[in-house]
């Protein structure tokens, strides 16, 4: 049953368009269309303006650009050969080019037909004769109206249905003449202030061009709404938490435990000890983000947050995002605790089966267990709290801003202390975690050595495990990361140079490195077994480690002095910065080797060696984000950034900060 279009709005179901039968809704479903609204915020990929067409005798001087031509189809053919590929002509008064594709040849074969008039945009190449590689065709009689061609994004599903270009503009166009009802999410005022135009014109501008010229003005706007939205969220999540706390003092157990360390905090720990006790003498809950470089002593400045919740019988409830982490802090909190008085509980997935899992249920709900640490399972809706005095999450950006909030359902009084080992760049620190407060260690301690860093080529290979060999018979260990778990069957040459466990572990254990012990851990293996294997290199039984990134945190070995990475291009440079940190615990000189796969890029190459000379997180974080982009950034999936279309985290930070004062003032005047 249709909906009448005087109820459209942008709730009504794709399935009101007139030619979307059950096929062509399951395809809009999978690209994550499944209402008008959906459709109408799924804008052109990119724009054909068809008053700038090429002649084809002047794509010569154009090579390598991007041009459109109009012309007509003559000969198609689809050319056998190590490759296959499909083959146009495509003619206009001036000349001829050679249209090629080497994907989708069936479809497209369909789509290209001799005689036709199409336009064709892509860039122009050159192989003996000027050509196009998959360039974008539309026939000319399906768009002779529109003085700008919008293309969108197509996948497989939506071709097979028959969702075309053509069709795909149709559902549109039919949408904005018969959608009456247009939500507005920005107050009037706001919209007044910045001259926007109304959401209906620039909806129809943004698919329907009247003008290239003026597209920018009309995205300005979707691009404040999305910021809009997201910095109205960050305000009423920072509210949530910004609630009435409980006010706590450490008491004795502060000097109690500083004055049992072996070694004495440094000046930027102290600083942030200062900063997180008095948040738990405030009558305000603790908010706060303690983020820091691998190695600064983030733990133990956690920890002493934690004294005022022990000191006053809270409880404490620490959350790590792996059980191989939990465990490691587990045993690192519980021989902090022993000499105060007092013991933590280890809670994980692996609890659950355990005889002991009903006991440490009620323990935790009576309050007779005061100090728990644990992964997801410390949120599971049947676990319960006596009275939480500070929640301490370990690897935050592992965890949503709805986990955290699930958390302050299990006490709404608790503090919250969110830990990085990720420094995240400036620029993006108060806009990602705009509802947190931040407190950085940058320094680390005084006598901790920077790890010596080299890019390794295949050709030397056999040196440098020789070089390993002579530091693991001096009773060394190593470290040995892969990016992948199992081979990769695919016959592409890139994909079959990635190196794997299976392969890293059998080379390891017949060549060079063969009289030392060695084992291997990843993300698939069981519990039991990871922390059999994990007690093994721990205790030094074992020598050499095999290892994905599941090692990334958490594994303190200080007798470790060498870590090769395989494929370091596979990973971001803060990632292989935090595994770089699983050595140099130690007092002796320690090594990392990246050890490159062939072929590679040069500007790859020139990014890894300028790696290799930097040791300060913060600066690594920065050019993580300058060559990646900030998709990679620890915490941008969860911060609501990655649901953006317009607006772009970097170039409109300043823009954002801006929004979040006009909400501010806004709420002012009317609170």
């Amino acid at each position: 049953m249709r909906t009448a279009p005087a109820l459209l709005d942008f709730l009504s179901p794709v399935s009101v368009i007139p030619g979307t039968g059950p096929k062509r809704i399951s395809a809009l479903l999978e690209s994550g269309i499944s209402t008008v609204g959906d459709l109408l915020y799924h804008f052109p990929r990119r724009y054909v303006d068809r008053s700038v067409i090429t002649p084809i005798s002047d794509t010569g001087p154009n090579l390598g650009l991007s041009v459109t031509l109009c012309g007509t189809i003559g000969a198609v053919t689809v050319e056998r050969g190590k490759k296959e590929r499909l083959r146009a002509v495509l003619y206009d008064d001036t000349g001829t080019i050679d249209l090629l594709w080497f994907q989708g040849i069936r479809f497209m074969r369909n789509a290209v037909r001799t005689g036709t008039k199409v336009i064709a945009t892509g860039k122009v190449s050159s192989f003996n004769d000027l050509q196009i590689i998959h360039p974008s065709i539309e026939s000319v009689d399906s768009v002779a109206a529109l003085p700008v061609l919008p293309l969108y994004g197509l996948t497989t599903a939506m071709r097979d249905a028959g969702i075309r270009q053509h069709l795909r503009r149709k559902m549109i166009q039919w949408v904005l003449k018969n959608c009456i009802h247009y939500p507005h999410s920005l107050p009037a005022a706001i919209e007044k202030r910045h001259a926007f135009p109304p959401i209906e014109r620039c909806l129809a501008e943004l698919h329907f061009p009247t003008s290239m010229a003026a597209l920018d003005s009309f995205r300005e706007r979707i691009k404040f709404e999305e910021l809009y939205k997201l910095a109205l969220d960050l305000h009423f999540n920072r509210r949530k938490f910004h609630l009435p706390g409980r006010t706590v003092s450490p008491g004795a157990l502060h000097d109690r435990f500083v004055a049992s360390l072996p070694f004495t905090l440094t000046a930027d720990q102290q600083r942030a000890v200062h900063i997180l006790l008095d948040d738990c003498a405030s009558s305000r809950r603790m908010h706060r983000l303690l983020q820091g470089d691998v190695g600064c002593g983030k733990t133990v400045v956690a920890f002493i947050a934690a004294l005022p919740s022990l000191a006053n019988g809270l409880q404490v409830v620490w959350m790590a995002p792996t059980e191989i982490l939990a465990e490691q802090t587990w045993k690192t909190v519980s021989s902090w605790l022993e000499p105060l008085g007092f013991d933590a509980a280890l809670f994980t997935g692996s609890s659950k089966g355990s005889q002991e899992y009903p006991s440490l249920c009620k323990a935790l709900a009576d309050g007779t267990c005061q100090f728990v640490v644990g992964t997801h399972a410390l949120f599971q809706p049947g676990i319960s709290y006596h009275e939480v005095g500070i929640f301490i999450i370990d690897e935050q950006h592992r965890f949503g801003a709805n986990q955290r909030l699930q958390l302050h359902e299990k006490d709404n009084a608790a503090d919250f202390l969110l830990m990085s080992a990720t420094p995240i760049p400036q620029t993006l620190a108060q806009t990602l975690y705009g509802d947190l407060d931040i407190v950085s260690i940058r320094s680390l301690p005084p006598g901790r050595r920077t790890v010596s860093t080299h890019c390794v080529m295949p050709e030397k290979r056999n040196a440098m495990e020789t070089f390993i060999a002579d530091e693991l018979s001096k009773g060394r260990q190593c470290f040995y990361i892969v990016p992948r778990i199992e081979k990769d069957e695919s016959t592409d040459d890139l994909a079959a140079a990635v190196v794997d466990i299976e392969t890293a572990y059998a080379r390891l254990t017949s060549g060079t490195l063969r009289p030392f012990s060695a084992s291997f851990v990843h993300g698939k293996v069981d519990i039991r077994e990871k922390t059999r294997t994990l007690d093994a290199f721990y205790s030094g039984r074992d020598r050499i480690l095999v290892a994905t990134s599941v090692v990334e945190v958490g594994i303190n070995v200080p007798n470790a002095t060498v870590i090769v990475i395989e494929n370091p291009e596979r990973f971001g440079l803060a990632q292989l910065h935090q595994l770089r940190g699983r050595v140099g615990r130690g007092t002796d000189v320690s090594w990392c080797f990246l050890m490159v796969s062939e072929p590679i890029d040069s500007q790859t190459l020139q990014k890894l060696s300028r790696f290799c000379k930097m040791h300060d997180g913060f600066a690594v974080a920065e050019l993580d984000l300058d060559h990646r982009g900030p998709g990679e950034i620890n915490g941008y999936r969860q911060s609501g950034w990655d649901d953006l279309i317009m607006a772009d985290i970097l170039r409109d930070t300043g823009l954002f900060a801006t929004i979040r004062q006009e909400i501010g003032q806004l709420l002012s005047e009317h609170l």
